[in-house]
């Protein structure tokens, strides 16, 4: 499975990514990704994308464990699924390679999506993961909260999106860049220490 998308349109972003406490209406995950080798004291950016969330998952690969079927229905793949897919394919030309791997999600995980990411970290020493989540999904249920501690567990760490993060994604992840800086909407700023709170009773 490829990138779906390389960027995304500026309508997309600033309505999917747009960091309310109550998000009505945004039922797709959008996740735009970098991933970057270390060589030494340093890093080299070797891939970016954005996936989102599938309406027809393909057959999992070989060695690739996914939930069971009546976790997802066959309609929809989640964008972090769909990344485990992309990354276990590129994995094999980077054998033995140390990535670190950003994501800026327009979602924070589902607990059955946090579970499998969890597990696939657990398996591959070699990478790190670093979330940026834009909102916090369902942060008020049990098992979401479970599912990002085992993210943490795994050595993953779990942010919010700030102003920095949203311009770096509308330089980087949005079509066409032309040079004009992100202009954050209201309450942009009061709405990102909502969800760090939130956050933080999650993971103290």
């Amino acid at each position: 499975m490829h990138p779906q998308i390389r960027r995304l349109y500026r309508k997309t972003f600033l309505f999917h990514f747009r960091n309310l406490r109550w998000a009505l209406g945004r039922n797709n995950t959008f996740l735009c990704y970098q991933v970057d080798r270390e060589e030494r004291d340093s890093t080299v950016p070797i891939h970016r994308g954005v996936f989102k969330t599938q309406p027809r998952p393909a057959p999992p690969p070989p060695g690739l464990r996914l939930p069971h079927p009546q976790v997802f229905p066959e309609t929809r793949l989640h964008a972090e699924l769909c990344f485990l897919y992309w990354l276990h394919d590129y994995l094999l030309q980077l054998r033995d390679q140390h990535l670190q791997i950003t994501w800026f999600i327009s979602w924070s995980p589902c607990s059955d999506c946090a579970q499998q990411v969890a597990a696939f970290l657990a398996s591959h020493s070699n990478l790190s993961l670093t979330i940026y989540a834009a909102r916090l999904y369902y942060f008020w249920k049990h098992s979401y909260q479970e599912g990002l501690r085992a993210l943490q567990r795994e050595g993953a760490r779990v942010e919010i999106m700030s102003l920095r993060e949203f311009e770096h994604c509308w330089e980087n992840f949005v079509h066409p860049y032309d040079g004009r800086p992100f202009r954050p909407w209201k309450n942009l700023i009061r709405n990102y220490h909502f969800q760090v709170k939130k956050l933080q009773k999650i993971l103290p």
